[in-house]
C-alpha cells in the first residue's frame, strides 16, 4: 500500500519531551496504510541528523534535516522542557518558515512555548498543559491562553495539553485527513479512548467518585444507540432516575462538557461517518442523528467543521478513488 498521505516532520531535539514524542509518532510513524489505503509520509528531523537524545535518557534516530521539517505538511512539535529558556534559533527559524509555506504546526504540551517564541501564538486561542499555562499567558500575552482545553486547533496551529492529549489531536488530524471512521478505527486498534474533543476539561475539579453502580456511563452508550431520539435533560434525568441539575453536574464531572454538547458532538461525529461511507441524502442523514432536518444538519457541520457536509462527503469520495 502506498504511503502517499501528507508528510509529518517529527522535531526531534535535545531534552524535548519523549512521552510527547513517542506517543504522537505511534499515529503518525506507523504505517497504517493496509488497513486505510494510505497514510503519512513521515521523518523524524532534527538541527544535526544522527542520534538525539530526548529527556528520561531515550534516544531516537533523526535522518533527516531541518529542510526537511520546513518542508513537511505537518510538523510536530513535542514539549520543550525548559520552559524559561528561548530555544534555539535554528528550531525557531524552522518552525515560521514552515508555517509560512503554509504547513500546519502542531505542539504537544510545553511544545507551545517553542511555537510562542517563533512568532506563531499571537491572537490565537492555544492551550498547554494546565501547570505551565500562566507562564505561557505570561512570556505571550497576545495569545489566548486556555489553561482547560485538551487542545485547540486554531487556523493552523495545533496545540495539546499534556501528554494524552497529545494522542487525543493526532486523532483529531486523522479524522480531518482520512475520516471520522479511520480515527475511530485506529483509536479502537490503540486501545484508545477514542474521540475525545478538544473543549472537553484537561481535568475535573472534583473526582468522580469510583461507583460501580453509577448509571451514567451505562446512559452514554445508550444515547449513542439512539441519536436520532429528541432527548431533553429531562428525559434523560429521567431515564438515569436522577433529577436534571444531578445529572447535569454528574455528567459534565464524567465527560468535562454538558449533555447538549456530548450529544452534538457524537451527533456530528455520527453524520461524518454515513457521509464517508454511505449514500444517504442529507437529509435522511439529519434525521438519523438527530440533527433535524438538512438545514440544521449544514449549519451544525459549518460551525463544528468548517465545511458543509456536501464538501466533507465529496472530500472523502475523491480520497477515496484516489486509493483505489
Amino acid at each position: 500500500m502506498p504511503l502517499d498521505g501528507p508528510t509529518v516532520a517529527m522535531l526531534a531535539y535535545p531534552g524535548a519531551g519523549s512521552f510527547d514524542f513517542v506517543t504522537v509518532n505511534e499515529i503518525f510513524g506507523v504505517d497504517y496504510s493496509a488497513r486505510f489505503g494510505s497514510w503519512y509520509r513521515t521523518r523524524t528531523c532534527a538541527a544535526v541528523p544522527g542520534q538525539v537524545e530526548l529527556d528520561s535518557g531515550v534516544t531516537v534516530h533523526a535522518p533527516y534535516g531541518l529542510d526537511a521539517a520546513e518542508a513537511a505538511d505537518l510538523l510536530v512539535v513535542p514539549g520543550w522542557t525548559k520552559e524559561h529558556e528561548v530555544p534555539p534559533r535554528p528550531l525557531l527559524t524552522a518552525v515560521r518558515r514552515a508555517h509560512d509555506r503554509g504547513a500546519r504546526v502542531m505542539s504537544v504540551c510545553t511544545g507551545a512555548f517553542l511555537l510562542g517564541h517563533a512568532g506563531l501564538l499571537d491572537h490565537r486561542r492555544v492551550t498547554t498543559h494546565w501547570s505551565t499555562a500562566p507562564l505561557l499567558a505570561s512570556l505571550f500575552p497576545a495569545a489566548r491562553v486556555d489553561p482547560r482545553a485538551l487542545f485547540v486547533d486554531d487556523r493552523g496551529v495545533l496545540t495539546a495539553a499534556g501528554m494524552s492529549a497529545g494522542i487525543d489531536l493526532a486523532l483529531h488530524v486523522v479524522r480531518g485527513d482520512f475520516g471520522a471512521d479511520a480515527a475511530a478505527a485506529l483509536a479502537r486498534r490503540l486501545v484508545l479512548a477514542g474521540h475525545r474533543s478538544g473543549g472537553q476539561a484537561q481535568f475535573v475539579d472534583v473526582p468522580l467518585d469510583p461507583d460501580p453502580g453509577d448509571p451514567v456511563p451505562e446512559l452514554l452508550d445508550w444515547m449513542r444507540r439512539h441519536l436520532d431520539q429528541p432527548w431533553s435533560l429531562t428525559a434523560l434525568g429521567a431515564r438515569a432516575h436522577m433529577s436534571p441539575r444531578t445529572l447535569a453536574r454528574r455528567f459534565h464531572r464524567l465527560t468535562g462538557m454538558s449533555p447538549h454538547r456530548w450529544l452534538t458532538r457524537e451527533r456530528v461525529l455520527a453524520a461524518q461517518r454515513l457521509l464517508e461511507t454511505g449514500d444517504d441524502s442529507v437529509e435522511r442523514i439529519a434525521r438519523r442523528t438527530g440533527l433535524g432536518s438538512a438545514a440544521n444538519l449544514r449549519q451544525t457541520f459549518r460551525r463544528e467543521l468548517g465545511v458543509s457536509p456536501q464538501a466533507y462527503r465529496a472530500r472523502f469520495r475523491s480520497r477515496a478513488g484516489v486509493r483505489g
